[in-house]
């Protein structure tokens, strides 16, 4: 009787750490299934901003509209700062436009977004960068693309005494000048918080774990007694 008690205790512990694994991988799967679904979105994000400036430019070129007050948030990157900061508000994806050589402040890289600068003013054919780190405390999904001069990028981009007045103006320490066609402007930057959503799979996953931890030592136990009492019986009959 021991014995079996002792067997029981070993299928047991055997079928614990095997359902434990199965979760611990099944974890790891979905998390990986859940950076790859969100990177797919940054990138879907990133481009479309990317468009959006593009289209801006060359309409402002074409139509040779003049650069001033009234013109101020049809310009690419006021237009991408605002675009921004209503998708923050609704998404909570941070969307950001920076480049090493700035023309507001706040555009400015962190060191994440200078080490993608870095890589794409290395690599021309590189056409993202992505990773996860923390930030304030959080779990995050970094995602840029490159962005590169156009034709229509030079009018406020190449040389500064050539540069509308409406600018010059504004930024006086502007560091976004004496650009030529194909140069490295920048990087369009998402970001996003990932620790809610892990958080959710973990918990979803711990109670798969302890619901089939639950079913499986209820059927361990029923496959034990009907063993068990399969043999007593065995044994009464040999000795009738």
């Amino acid at each position: 009787m021991k014995k079996n008690f002792k067997l029981y205790g070993i299928i047991i512990f055997v079928v614990a750490v095997v359902i434990l694994s199965i979760s611990i991988t099944n974890f790891q799967k979905q998390s990986t299934l859940l950076r790859e679904e969100i990177f797919d979105k940054c990138k879907m994000i990133a481009v479309e901003l990317k468009h959006m400036r593009e289209y801006l430019a060359e309409t402002m070129a074409i139509t040779n509209m003049e650069h001033n007050e009234a013109t101020r948030m049809l310009m690419p990157a006021m237009a991408g700062n605002e675009i921004a900061k209503k998708f923050y508000n609704e998404t909570g994806y941070q969307l950001r436009q920076v480049s090493s050589k700035y023309r507001n402040p706040k555009n400015k890289p962190d060191s994440f977004e200078q080490i993608a600068l870095t890589e794409f003013e290395k690599d021309k054919n590189l056409s993202e960068y992505k990773g996860v780190e923390k930030m304030g405390g959080q779990k995050v999904l970094r995602y840029l693309i490159p962005l590169y001069i156009e034709e229509a990028c030079l009018k406020c981009h190449s040389a500064k005494e050539t540069i509308p007045e409406i600018i010059q103006e504004d930024y006086p320490e502007d560091k976004a000048t004496d650009y030529v066609f194909g140069d490295l402007r920048g990087a369009i930057s998402v970001a996003v918080p990932i620790d809610r959503a892990e958080a959710e799979i973990k918990e979803n996953l711990i109670h798969m774990t302890i619901v089939t931890t639950i079913g499986m030592v209820f059927l361990v136990t029923f496959v034990y007694i009907a063993m068990n009492i399969t043999i007593k019986m065995s044994d009464k009959k040999k000795s009738n």
